[in-house]
């Protein structure tokens, strides 16, 4: 349960990391 919840949490940094990006490019 711990694992799964940890890589939901890395799954949506990635993505708003990458919207970031991209927003700022």
């Amino acid at each position: 349960m711990v694992d799964v919840m940890l890589l939901m949490f890395f799954a949506i940094m990635g993505l708003v990391f990458l919207s970031y990006i991209i927003y700022m490019l």
